[in-house]
C-alpha cells in the first residue's frame, strides 16, 4: 500500500473541510495521515476479520414490557405538576 500523503491531497482537504492550515500544519497533518493509513495497513495484514466479535451470545438484554396504558392522558399529568401554563409543564429557566 502506498502510504505517500502529498501535500497538495492535504490542501484538498483542508479546502473540503474548510480549515485554514499553515505550511508546518500541512506538513504534521501529512505525517499523521502517513502513520494512520501505516497503522490501518497493519491491522489488515494482522486478519483480524478473523477473530471471533467479542460478544456474550448467552446474555440478552431483559428490559420490561413496554405498555401504554389507554386511561392516561395529558389532563391526567398536568395535574400532577407543581406548576403549570396552559397544557405545558413550567420549569425554571436555565440560561
Amino acid at each position: 500500500m502506498n502510504n505517500k500523503i502529498t501535500k497538495e491531497e492535504i490542501e484538498h482537504l483542508a479546502d473540503l473541510s474548510r480549515l485554514e492550515l499553515t505550511d508546518a500544519e500541512k506538513t504534521k497533518m501529512a505525517k499523521d495521515a502517513v502513520e494512520i493509513l501505516a497503522l490501518v495497513d497493519d491491522l489488515q495484514k494482522a486478519g483480524v476479520e478473523k477473530e471471533q466479535p467479542f460478544l456474550f451470545e448467552d446474555q440478552v438484554n431483559i428490559t420490561r414490557e413496554d405498555n401504554n396504558p389507554q386511561d392516561c392522558n395529558e389532563e391526567e399529568f398536568l395535574k400532577q405538576a407543581p406548576d403549570r401554563e396552559r397544557q405545558f409543564f413550567k420549569v425554571p429557566r436555565i440560561l
